[in-house]
């Protein structure tokens, strides 16, 4: 889970609302896309292609051509 925005044990403490205070746009992005390429690989690697296809939802709002990066980032290189 995110430092910035999500993390459950700081999100009362001071510290928690300093890190949201300060947090980037970029920075909350980067955090979201991290998680969505996370859940990506928990359900690909159970087999779930309902949660799958809900994921890649999720990023195509986000930015379409993450789409096509979700669906190939662990796949090797041609050499």
């Amino acid at each position: 889970m995110s430092m910035i925005l999500f993390d459950a044990d700081l999100s009362a403490t001071e510290l928690g609302a300093r890190r949201r205070k300060n947090a980037t746009i970029g920075e909350v992005v980067d955090t979201v896309v991290a998680g969505l390429f996370a859940d990506y690989v928990t359900a690909r690697a159970d087999r779930d292609r309902e949660q799958m296809l809900l994921i890649l939802d999720h990023a195509k709002a986000i930015d379409p051509a993450l789409v096509d990066e979700l669906r190939g980032f662990d796949y090797l290189a041609a050499a």
